[in-house]
């Protein structure tokens, strides 16, 4: 008698295969990486990895799909988190960014890093794949910075003044640019510092008196 899968328990090759594709996906780009790299990582036959995916095309989607629902999930978790401050979401966002980036790149490397970066790179080459998929999570951007931004404010920390949607959609779009920034630098120092200026920014220009009293007091002494 043969054994039937159960399709709710993931097949571990399956999912080795969608781990080294999705590394050498962010590294290479659509056009630099095949199934027979694929199968060389793993150590198995190309064969072997069209019979799980059947072409690149739907070894893609499935990538794609899996790099949205990550991205959604940590925007999600840092931008919607009412027990942080507003600064302390952007730096959770920040930190969660350098890993990303220190996982594929050793000091003074120049490697991408960025899943939606690279989607952004491959338009051309996935067209409506990665143009949907980019539409969903800037969706996602956009209500959680928008609800990051009204806490803000009914927290007393931002100014009922604030344009919550002018502010969100420029930190939405400025951490979309993070990628190619550090490319350029080759390291990730100077996106934390684009965002620690942009966070004095937002604060001079709609920053509460009773937030600078927050801080002040939230600063430890350095009498004896």
């Amino acid at each position: 008698m043969t054994a039937t899968r159960d399709p709710a328990v993931p097949d571990a090759t399956r999912e080795r295969i969608k781990a080294i594709a999705a590394d050498l996906y962010v590294l290479r780009g659509h056009d630099g990486f095949s199934f027979g790299d694929v199968a060389d990582a793993i150590g198995t036959t190309r064969a072997n990895i069209h019979h799980h995916f059947g072409n690149k095309r739907q070894l893609m989607a499935e990538l794609i799909e899996g790099f949205v629902a990550d991205a959604q999930d940590r925007i999600i978790r840092h931008w919607t988190n009412r027990d942080a401050s507003f600064g302390e979401r952007l730096a959770g966002h920040i930190e969660d960014m350098r890993r990303f980036h220190d996982r594929f790149n050793k000091p003074g490397e120049r490697n991408a890093w960025s899943p939606l970066s690279r989607l952004r790179l491959d338009l051309p080459a996935l067209g409506d794949l990665a143009a949907h998929a980019l539409e969903r999570v800037d969706r996602v951007y956009d209500s959680c910075l928008r609800q990051a931004v009204g806490d803000a404010i009914r927290a007393g920390e931002l100014g009922d003044a604030t344009p919550v949607e002018e502010v969100a959609r420029v930190l939405r779009l400025t951490l979309s640019a993070c990628a190619p920034l550090t490319l350029d630098r080759g390291g990730f120092d100077e996106v934390e510092r684009l965002f620690a200026a942009m966070g004095r920014l937002i604060q001079a220009a709609w920053g509460t008196k009773a937030t600078g009293k927050r801080r002040a007091a939230a600063k430890p002494s350095r009498r004896r």
